[in-house]
């Protein structure tokens, strides 16, 4: 199993698959340029606690 799979089960364990597969139908409508300033807004989210 590769991290993208893992990953995927894990979001899959802790979200309602409605919401992933809706996540991932409007993510695949994004240009490059989003998925690139999405990524990096997620990895603020992720990182919150350590810049407070």
């Amino acid at each position: 199993m590769d991290r993208t799979e893992e990953l995927f089960n894990e979001m899959l364990d802790k979200y309602d698959p409605e919401l992933i597969l809706g996540a991932l139908d409007e993510m695949s409508r994004m240009s490059k340029n989003e998925l690139i300033a999405l990524g990096k807004v997620c990895e603020i989210i992720n990182n919150y606690d350590r810049f407070v």
